[in-house]
């Protein structure tokens, strides 16, 4: 039972996780928006051992050796935490199981967050405040989300769900 518990999380925060990103990379070729610089996250997840939790701008920090690869796994250890998390909720919480409904209201809560707990710790502000341009930011962190429910979605398509 654990096995198959494990294999569903890891299918749904993989698959949710890969939607989010193509999600990204179809923003990018149509509104000609950058993707997510994963190796920021990478150079905030590295610094966090020495107790740098908050940075005031991120892209002044020093930058790491590998924080591109450090990134990128963060990106998907959290998007499979979020799998669980959603499939915990869905299962155990509300007793129904993955849907599309479901799957789209955890993308579009799971932007929360982004807004106010990741881009205010890089130095971008409560909801990308601090950018260069705050409503293109809102746009994509908010498009990203929703490819990432929809993955959520297809992921639980894949479990039988």
């Amino acid at each position: 039972m654990i096995f198959n518990a494990l294999k569903d999380v890891l299918i749904v925060g993989i698959v949710a996780t890969l939607t989010l990103d193509v999600a990204q990379q179809l923003m990018r070729l149509v509104m000609k928006w950058p993707i997510t610089n994963w190796g920021i996250i990478g150079r905030w997840a590295a610094y966090l051992p020495q107790g740098r939790f908050v940075h005031k701008t991120i892209g002044k920090t020093p930058p790491v050796r590998n924080e591109m690869a450090l990134g990128w796994l963060v990106h998907y250890g959290v998007g499979i935490s979020y799998g669980a998390i959603y499939l915990f909720l869905v299962y155990v919480i509300f007793a129904t199981g993955p849907g599309f409904v479901p799957a789209m209201l955890f993308g579009i809560l799971s932007v929360s967050v982004t807004w106010f707990m990741m881009e205010p710790i890089l130095g971008a502000g409560s909801m990308g405040a601090n950018t260069p341009d705050p409503t293109v930011t809102r746009i994509h962190d908010f498009c990203s989300h929703l490819g990432f429910g929809f993955g959520l979605y297809l992921g639980g398509l894949l479990i039988g769900g």
